[in-house]
């Protein structure tokens, strides 16, 4: 059950569009929407010259101040007049910090794909990723152009893993929306797939009401990421669940790995847990 959903709003277009998602999603499941802006510190990239730091510095904190009006203004305009119940937060410093600390009361956490601390050479991945590292809850990423969710379609990539069986308890009520729901058991390659565990979950989900059919996909090494990715497009899913990083963010960005790269490339909303 979803009583409370955050979203973080960047005040991009994509924001915006991403506004709409939510509040269709308060809107079916009657949950509690509220928006969220974090103003990041002006972050200088290192190719300006010493001389210029300052002036660069005004002149980045001038645009964070307009993405912030943009923000409170699309969240006003695609939600506070559409839902009977939200709230509007500004914060700043670190972003996924100032997210993770207003998780705490939230049953979701909406963000966008693309959203950045600041430049690359300081931060590396988007922000999506640190907020599914550290904000305890579970975090629905959406690509700045996916089409509008009905969440008709839903895959679960599953391996039995902690963060496999967090992610699908998490996304019970975005699953009970769905039509069909395809679970991708993920399995070694010279492994055998566990069957008693397929069916048990099988069986768990039709207790929540959710219709689930099955499928083998097996993995044989970390480059296979990309086929996992190839198979949920082609499924024309609208949603993914997935578990979260199970080693440590810099292993993830020095090896790579399933969540960062779905993260990065995937189409469609993912539901992480961590």
């Amino acid at each position: 059950m979803l009583c409370d959903i955050l979203i973080h709003v960047d005040g991009s277009d994509a924001g915006r569009r991403q506004v709409g998602v939510a509040v269709d999603l308060a809107r079916r499941t009657g949950a509690r929407l509220s928006g969220l802006h974090v103003i990041p510190p002006p972050d200088v990239p290192p190719r300006y010259k010493p001389s210029l730091i300052d002036r660069v510095a005004e002149d980045i904190s001038a645009g964070l101040s307009s993405r912030a009006r943009a923000a409170a203004a699309a969240f006003r305009e695609e939600a506070i007049a559409q839902l009977p119940e939200t709230s509007w937060s500004e914060a700043s410093g670190n972003i996924a910090e100032g997210i993770s600390a207003h998780a705490r009361y939230a049953d979701l956490v909406i963000v966008g794909q693309s959203e950045w601390q600041g430049p690359p050479e300081a931060h590396p991945l988007p922000v999506a990723h640190s907020v599914v590292q550290h904000c305890g809850r579970p975090v629905l990423v959406v690509p700045a152009l996916a089409p509008p969710c009905l969440f008709a379609r839903a895959a679960v990539a599953w391996d039995g893993s902690r963060e496999a069986v967090r992610a699908v308890h998490d996304a019970l009520p975005l699953l009970q929306l769905a039509r069909t729901v395809r679970i991708l058991s993920i399995v070694a390659a010279a492994a055998e797939p566990d069957e008693a565990d397929i069916e048990n979950l099988f069986a768990h989900l039709r207790r929540h009401g959710i219709r689930a059919e099955g499928e083998i996909f097996r993995v044989t090494s970390v480059a296979e990421h990309k086929a996992l990715q190839d198979q949920v497009e082609h499924g024309h899913y609208d949603l993914l669940v997935m578990g979260g990083y199970s080693d440590p963010l810099w292993l993830e960005l020095v090896f790579g790995g399933a969540t960062r790269s779905m993260l990065l490339a995937s189409a469609i909303p993912i539901l992480v847990s961590h």
